[in-house]
């Protein structure tokens, strides 16, 4: 049985394990591909479905992602909306510590904080906020600033 339970609206949000990346996906089939397309996985990370039940990978004999499995742990979605919140936190501290990144943008470091999303509400809603997880995100900001502050390149 593969991911995509009829309980959740499908998106697959990755945290990297040390709280310094996110990224938001709309399916699985839309995070296989941009690995397949050279956006590979670069560190330790952790799969959650929107509820906030985690995911478990299923890999191939090369050790790449092909699958996802609901794990048999309960839900915890206020501890992932938590990561999403350190994470976010961790990206103004890279922001304001490396200003420079900005000048591309034509962004000052205060533009940039506001910017960057409230997370308050639930974990759908921290999700929602997140620019990254629906849009076409080549040359976005967010996404861009996510990939430079965390162990994504």
């Amino acid at each position: 049985m593969s991911l995509v339970p009829a309980e959740t609206d499908g998106r697959i949000l990755l945290i990297a394990n040390d709280d310094t990346f996110a990224h938001t996906y709309l399916d699985l089939h839309q995070l296989l591909a941009e690995q397949s397309e050279g956006d590979e996985l670069r560190g330790a990370v952790e799969f959650f479905d929107t509820t906030g039940r985690r995911l478990a990978p299923v890999l191939d004999a090369q050790w790449r992602l092909v699958d996802l499995r609901p794990s048999s742990e309960p839900a915890d979605p206020a501890a992932v909306r938590r990561r999403l919140e350190a994470v976010r936190d961790h990206l103004e501290r890279f922001l304001r510590a490396n200003p420079e990144l900005l000048a591309p943008y034509r962004l000052g470091v205060a533009e940039a904080v506001d910017a960057l999303p409230l997370l308050d509400g639930t974990l759908t809603d921290a999700i929602d906020e997140m620019p990254w997880h629906h849009r076409s995100h080549r040359g976005n900001f967010l996404h861009n600033a996510m990939h430079a502050a965390g162990w994504a390149h």
